[in-house]
């Protein structure tokens, strides 16, 4: 129908149901077979192309089938005319060109073998030939050498049957054309031994020489150097040619080339005993062979690494020792670094392949992966490698290698020296290794295990580095310049050198936590773990005395300079190597826990090195700390670290504190996600901070304050206890109730509170003492009575008259060594005794027990019970003195008649003992001394008492865990014990005394008792002190640690005397009127001892 409005134009039709679902999906269909159509062509196009490629090869490989075919028949027709007529110049180069092009060893063995034999027997004429055509000679020849030594190389079936004269025989003639009738001049004759040993040697001379010897030649079970067989002779010589030439000629190229291919198919084959037994030997021995071991160990020492992925290390490491064992002298410090960076290197590689016993290994880190032992390992590398490790170890390399050292000590050297030294160090497989010391080194490892239980106590190396002290001096100077910025010796990294700007010394960046560059690290790690393990070992070996001199009058050290030869530092400059050792500790640690943002630069392949870095830097802090203690040569606050802090004032300051049911995160590792037992068991983990805070308090606690430390552990014994005691103070909830008789305390105590009675000391323990009739004594027991209980308890048990301790020279307790004497089961003895002094830490009772600094030291031990010889001075001096006399005695010590026993005296009855087996006929001469002083010093130390004093550590450890004890050195935890030899502040008592009642300071009698009390001696203050608190010290933090404070409260008339509740620290002083009254009636009630009665 037209329309006549004017609007010619029809109206799309809108359809608002969407488009047809039926056309959605016919679009999708087409969509997808057309994709599938150019899928299909495309795989048709690579099937085509396939084909033609197929077709091609098959082709050629016919076309090139049929071609050798009818050369190998124009060689075969060559040959026969050869064989009538004779070779000519002409038939010679046709035949050797037709050789090149089809020869094939299996298939044109014969052919090769008859031109061999015809070239051979014109050899009068091929000098004629090669004068007169030498380039086209210079072509021929090295293939056909090439050629020949396929030929006798080839096997069929593992066996060789070829003929090896006539090849061989050619080979010679080849490359001796100085034996030629017609002489080529020098240059030619130089220009024609180039092209054919660059030739051979592309072409795996050296490889096809080493089949040749361990096919042709027989077995060598011996070392020598006799050939066993003339053939062996000629391929020595053989062997030897083209290095000979190219260090002849002097052509660089030639003879890195040459070297090359020696040292990674000759030397990296010795493994076979043709080579092992005769090949290397002849090259150490044989003068006419002269190596240029500096070329040699040059490129064994850039490119190691290299020859590792193609050889195994066992037979390089060997052949490079014994060729250098032999009488290898390196005229320059280049060649001594190279041979250093070879040994160390392939030293690395070879190690992998021993096997050893890891039960008596400490492991730093449990998840270390060590060696697939289902990996079987091949019988004969594992026995080189085992022989490597012995020449390395061996006295006469340790001596040689030391003598280059000291004759060309320089930075390089040095650091070269200490990454070989670094690396025996840290690898594993020698921490099992057994190689042979000599007999006082491992007398040395039994008696001080803490010191010595790394890899190096079987290093020859390391000890006789020791011997060598100003190497040690050596290696401070030059861990002392190295800046950042500056070029680094040994490094090739020149980057940060070239802007001219030279940054702070390294271990002042590693002192502040700082991340190294990688040549930073690889440059200062080695040189530095290396210091610090040579020192550790110095300072085991010396006496106190040795290097700080004798004790005079006045305490301090006299005579220092007589032992200069023996330590390479003076007093002075220990202290600021100490003080720099303790700042790189503490950096190590920070670098050990990264932050957040340092975590991304945690390079975890280095754990090693800087896990064994840190090990090596803490284990000589703590012994220049140790003699610290004993000597105090260092100034006060020396060893604190402005760099670490405690928040003291925070009630989460037990968050940080090492405990043994959390599992430490792994030093130098990222962190690690906790599973949902651990998180529910030991709680969240620990922030970056806290772990560094407990590093610190596990490896280095002497950087904190003593106070500081101290106030950690009273809030660690003061949560454990909350908890223990939870409700005691309702008088709910387990406790311990005991009945002591005050004249049999010790024997009560040890029956009623025996681990069978009362298995868990950490409950609250109420005390009801009974006096001398019987009866019980007044007083109920709110914590005095027990306090004064444990005191009392304490001073029996370690009475010496009792027999469990003896006393020392200096008036300290020990652990009787004759204590099976007195009691059948005196390990219990002691078991008890260590479990009360524990509950009296636990309690924070100080008790009056002067301990041996040798048995507080064993107390402390972290991986074994066994302390140093330098403690004997504080067990008998006299017998230390004798030793360290018999040390440096310049005589003949078998004069002395000393042997290998020790008599003891117990009871009266007088005994001897072996200090080894058969020691009774060992006598003690020059060189068994050493052994014979630390064998009798472990002996005095360690075995005579070991029982008792596992016994008593045990004993406090079931109380108070020994981590806790461990933030503390042996003279602090005495202190710990005994409260602080020091006066008692009366100022101090005064300002934190309360007052109860109608008393106050203003009050009279109150000014009349302080007036009083300061006109008591020291000795009636403690005595004063004992009566009111039961401890006769005051509280190692000053009197504002008493709790409850000390306080004094009306009590009576003045016709009653003095009393106190030690349970509440509480003086109930009667108000007198006249101060002598005062004075005499608290004298009277403070010394008449009587206990509770007067209550």
């Amino acid at each position: 129908m037209w329309s006549f409005e004017g609007d010619y134009r029809r109206k799309p039709q809108q359809r608002l149901g969407g488009a047809s679902r039926t056309r959605n999906i016919e679009r999708l269909e087409l969509l997808s077979q057309l994709k599938n159509d150019r899928e299909e062509r495309e795989r048709q196009r690579r099937r085509e192309a396939a084909v033609l490629t197929i077709q091609s090869w098959t082709r050629g490989m016919l076309s090139q089938k049929r071609t050798k075919r009818d050369l190998r028949l124009q060689c075969d027709s060559e040959l026969a005319l050869a064989k009538v007529q004779g070779i000519t110049e002409a038939s010679a180069i046709r035949l050797i060109a037709l050789l090149i092009r089809i020869f094939n060893a299996k298939e044109d063995c014969g052919r090769l073998l008859l031109v061999c034999q015809l070239v051979v027997r014109e050899q009068r004429h091929l000098s004629e030939w090669v004068y007169g055509s030498l380039p086209r000679w210079m072509y021929l020849l090295p293939r056909l050498a090439n050629m020949a030594l396929q030929v006798v190389t080839y096997s069929t079936n593992g066996e060789n049957t070829v003929s090896h004269a006539s090849p061989l025989r050619l080979l010679e003639i080849i490359m001796a054309p100085d034996s030629w009738a017609s002489q080529l001049s020098n240059a030619n004759q130089q220009l024609f031994l180039c092209a054919l040993y660059t030739h051979l040697i592309n072409r795996g001379y050296y490889q096809q020489m080493v089949q040749l010897i361990v096919s042709r030649i027989p077995e060598v079970y011996e070392s020598s150097e006799n050939p066993p067989t003339p053939l062996a002779e000629s391929l020595l010589h053989l062997l030897m040619k083209p290095l000979t030439f190219a260090s002849a000629v002097n052509d660089s190229t030639l003879l890195t080339s040459v070297i090359h291919e020696l040292c990674q198919d000759v030397f990296g084959g010795a493994a076979h005993s043709q080579i092992c037994n005769f090949v290397i030997p002849c090259l150490a021995a044989n003068v006419s062979y002269k190596l240029p071991m500096d070329r040699i160990v040059a490129v064994l020492g850039s490119r190691s690494l290299k020859f590792l992925n193609s050889c195994p290390a066992p037979p390089l490491l060997y052949s490079l020792l014994m060729l250098v064992h032999s009488s290898a002298e390196f005229n320059n410090a280049t060649s001594l670094c190279n041979y250093l960076q070879a040994i160390s290197e392939l030293l690395g590689g070879a190690t992998s392949y021993l096997i050893g016993d890891v039960s008596d290994v400490d492991s730093d880190d449990e998840d270390d992966n060590s060696m697939d032992s289902s990996k079987p390992i091949d019988p004969v590398l594992r026995k080189l490698a085992e022989e490597c490790v012995s020449v390395v170890n061996s006295t006469e390399h340790v001596g040689w290698l030391l003598s280059h050292v000291e004759r060309q000590v320089s930075p390089e050297v040095l650091l070269h020296f200490s990454r070989l030294m670094h690396h025996l160090l840290t690898v594993p497989s020698l921490q099992f290794h057994e190689c042979s010391t000599s007999a006082w080194w491992r007398v040395l490892w039994r008696v001080d295990r803490r010191l010595l239980r790394s890899a190096w106590h079987h290093t020859r190396l390391l000890y006789s580095v020791v011997a060598r002290r100003q190497l040690l001096r050596a290696m401070w100077v030059v861990l002392s310049s190295l800046q950042q910025g500056a070029p680094l010796p040994g490094s090739m990294n020149t980057m940060s050198a070239a802007f001219g700007v030279r940054g702070p010394p390294l271990l002042q960046v590693l002192a502040r936590g700082s991340p190294l560059a990688p040549y930073e690290r690889d440059t200062l790690v080695p040189l530095l773990a290396t210091f610090c393990a040579t020192l550790t070992a110095v300072l085991s070996t010396l006496h106190d005395s040795e290097f700080l001199g004798d004790h005079d009058e006045n305490g301090g050290h006299r005579n220092p300079k007589a032992y200069q030869n023996q330590f390479p530092f003076s007093v002075e400059e220990l202290v600021k190597m100490s003080a720099s050792l303790r700042d790189v500790c503490v950096g190590l640690v920070e670098l050990a826990h990264p932050d957040t943002r340092m975590s991304a630069l945690t390079d975890t392949s280095y754990k090693t090195m800087w896990a064994h870095c840190f090990k090596v830097c803490v284990g000589v802090l703590r012994q220049i700390h140790l003699r610290d203690t004993r000597r105090m040569f260092c100034p006060t606050g020396h060893w604190l670290s402005s760099r670490v802090s405690l928040p003291l004032g925070n009630c989460q300051t037990i968050s940080f504190v090492p405990r043994t049911s959390r599992r430490q995160r792994r030093l130098f590792m990222p962190q690690r996600w906790l599973t949902r037992d651990e998180l529910e068991t030991e709680g969240p983990p620990l922030s970056t901070t806290e772990q560094r805070r407990a590093t610190i308090l596990q490896e280095l606690p002497f950087v904190i304050p003593f106070e500081s430390r101290t106030q950690v552990f009273s809030t660690l014994v003061a949560s454990n206890r909350s908890m223990s005691q939870m409700r005691a103070d309702f008088n709910e909830g387990p406790m311990i109730s005991v009945s002591i008789r005050r004249t049999h305390i010790y024997e009560d105590a040890f029956d009623k509170l025996s681990p069978s009675n009362e298995p868990n000391l950490r409950l609250r323990m109420r005390v009801r003492l009974m006096n001398a009739v019987g009866l019980d004594e007044v007083g109920i027991d709110g914590g005095g009575i027990f306090r004064e209980f444990l005191s009392e308890l304490l001073k029996t048990a370690f009475d010496p008259t009792r027999g469990f301790f003896l006393l020392t020279r200096e008036n300290t307790l020990y652990p009787n060594p004759g204590a099976h004497h007195i009691a059948e089961d005196y390990q219990t003895h002691y078991y008890f005794i260590g479990r009360m002094l524990g509950k009296a830490l636990y309690e924070n009772l100080l008790v009056e027990v002067p301990l041996a600094g040798f048995f507080v030291s064993k107390l402390l031990g972290r991986s074994s019970s066994s302390v140093e010889f330098h403690h004997l001075d504080s067990l008998d001096p006299e017998l230390c003195r004798n030793l360290l006399y018999l040390k440096t005695y310049q005589g003949d010590v078998l004069d002395l008649g000393l042997d290998f026993t020790v008599l003891n005296s117990d009871l009266g009855q007088n005994t001897i003992e072996e200090l080894v087996p058969n020691g009774a006929n060992v006598a003690v001469t020059n060189e068994n001394r050493i052994e014979y002083i630390y064998r009798m010093a472990d002996y005095k130390l360690n075995k005579q008492i070991a029982k008792q004093s596992q016994a008593f550590k045990k004993g406090v450890a079931d109380v108070v865990p020994l981590e806790w004890l461990q933030m503390f050195d042996w003279r602090e935890l005495q202190m710990l014990i005994s409260g602080a030899s020091v006066p008692i502040d009366l100022l101090d008592l005064m300002d934190n005394t309360k007052y109860g009642g109608t008393y106050n300071t203003d009050h009279p009698t109150i000014q009349a008792f302080w007036q009083v009390i300061r006109g008591f001696d020291e000795t009636q203050k403690r005595q004063l002190l004992k009566f009111v608190t039961s401890c006769s010290r005051p509280p190692l933090l000053g009197f504002k640690e008493l709790q409850p404070a000390f306080c004094i409260q009306p009590s009576g008339s003045e016709d009653r005397l003095p009393t106190a509740s030690t349970c509440m620290n509480l003086l109930k002083l009667p108000e007198y009127k006249k101060e002598h009254t005062l004075r005499d009636k608290l004298l009277y009630a403070i010394t008449s001892g009587s206990g509770f009665e007067l209550s």
